[in-house]
């Protein structure tokens, strides 16, 4: 029996492992045609700071040898990732529901699915939303003392962790619907913290972006707050969803036993 056991384990590792295969395998060509395409994808990317740069004179260079390289294979493997993302959860979906319950399924094609839209609405409004204003500030502000040259790899750099991290971020209302799910917190305890969110979602904006200017910090710290107060409302359709279940079971039961 713990020979047919073991045999189980390696064939579910076997599995996992060829998954994820595919899964580097797609990752690769995806960061490779990022790769080709480098040039108008940088021609995107650089929209938000060349429009700011043409009212205070400047202009983006890079200082190091292999700078602009760096930056380019650094935009080419995190489009990689992004774009690898739904296959990566259908992939993991598809594993680990063999081994779920039926209603343990429902929970899991729930959130995959809508934590990767909300992962692509946390980068979409990182890059349309709060890049512009920010760029925008930052470049322009003491324009009239110095003319600004940012650097590719600084730029890059600053894109990449206010668009990744607002991806993360608005992961916060499905992580405390399911929270609330599981029992392990209610929307009254997240009523209570809301004091504690606003602080540490300045200190977030403090940590996230790589400037110290509160403009860009409370552009990040907004939408977090907002987040919260739209995951305590997901929190208290939980416990309603919840309390109608139970309420229902009691007379499910007695159905069943008056049939018998």
């Amino acid at each position: 029996m713990n020979r047919d056991r073991a045999m189980s384990i390696l064939e579910h590792l076997d599995e996992f492992k060829r998954r994820m295969i595919r899964v580097v395998i797609v990752l690769v060509i995806f960061t490779i045609i990022a790769a080709v395409f480098y040039e108008p994808i940088f021609n995107f990317l650089q929209a938000p700071a060349i429009e700011a740069l043409d009212k205070a004179d400047g202009d983006i260079i890079f200082t190091q040898v292999a700078e602009a390289w760096g930056a380019a294979m650094k935009v080419a493997v995190i489009i990689g990732f992004a774009a690898t993302m739904p296959y990566f959860l259908l992939e993991l979906t598809l594993f680990l529901r063999t081994g779920l319950q039926p209603h343990e399924r429902r929970y899991l094609y729930f959130f995959f699915p809508f934590a990767t839209i909300s992962f692509a609405a946390g980068v979409w409004f990182g890059f349309a939303m709060l890049i512009p204003p920010a760029i925008k500030f930052l470049l322009t502000f003491g324009a009239e003392l110095a003319t600004p040259y940012p650097t590719i790899g600084s730029y890059v750099g600053l894109l990449i962790s206010l668009s990744f991290w607002m991806g993360l971020i608005f992961e916060l209302p499905i992580v405390m619907f399911f929270i609330t799910k599981l029992g392990a917190a209610s929307s009254a305890w997240f009523i209570k913290q809301w004091r504690w969110t606003v602080l540490f979602a300045f200190v977030l904006g403090a940590v996230v972006t790589p400037t110290f200017d509160p403009v860009t910090q409370s552009l990040v710290a907004g939408p977090v707050i907002l987040l919260y107060a739209t995951g305590t409302a997901l929190a208290w359709f939980a416990e309603r969803g919840k309390t109608h279940s139970e309420s229902e079971s009691p007379v499910s039961e007695t159905t069943s036993g008056a049939g018998d």
